[in-house]
């Protein structure tokens, strides 16, 4: 009778963790894109090409997301699909049938340091900002920040435990909020991500099939 009980509450808890509200809705970002005096020659250019100007991010309730970006290049990035039970992200390319797949249970990053940086504004709400530093399978200098506000929309951070690169389920255990803020820092280059709408709304669940 223990033991019954005993798994009548293991089944129970991760039920109820597991049916957690999860945020769904999307939100829309600026794109930001430096290049330095290490970068290659037209490499600002190229990192434009690629990424566009702008993204859309997809939330579902499930823990799915996807990453729109917006005017990119003929043959540059549009979709980056994660689907959270798997732990894996699909990569398409604009007027390319081929889909790229990458494990994000494996974290491509290996940590240097991590911790609370300075608060930051945006869409004018006050932001707590986390850094991680780390260095590349190719021995690259990679800092990432990430910025979140409290008056956001919760996330359930358990369904997105499987995605160790970029060390983002840290992240969303720590914010257990979607980030507004995301920048990735090289020697080389700046991407920059900042939010400018936050929508709570139902998704179509088109969004999220890989096409």
């Amino acid at each position: 009778m223990n033991k019954l009980l005993l798994l009548f509450f293991l089944t129970f808890i991760s039920c109820s963790s597991n049916g957690q509200d999860n945020f769904e809705g999307l939100i829309k970002f600026s794109t930001e894109i430096t290049a330095t005096d290490l970068a290659p020659k037209d490499f600002h250019k190229q990192l434009t090409d690629k990424y566009g100007d702008s993204l859309i991010m997809y939330y579902s309730k499930t823990g799915d997301f996807r990453r729109v970006h917006l005017n990119s290049a003929e043959f540059g990035s549009d979709s980056q699909f994660y689907i959270s039970q798997k732990g894996k992200l699909y990569l398409t390319n604009k007027n390319s049938t081929q889909i790229d797949t990458l494990d994000a249970k494996v974290n491509s990053l290996n940590l240097v340091s991590k911790g609370k940086i300075s608060n930051a504004t945006i869409m004018d709400l006050e932001c707590e900002c986390y850094e991680f530093k780390a260095v590349s399978k190719y021995n690259q200098n990679v800092t990432l920040n990430y910025c979140f506000s409290s008056k956001s929309p919760k996330i359930n951070h358990e369904l997105y435990s499987k995605h160790n690169d970029f060390y983002l389920n840290e992240y969303y255990q720590i914010a257990k909020r979607p980030y507004l803020k995301f920048s990735i820092e090289t020697d080389e280059f700046k991407i920059t991500y900042s939010a400018t709408e936050l929508i709570e709304k139902e998704i179509k669940k088109e969004i999220f099939k890989i096409k």
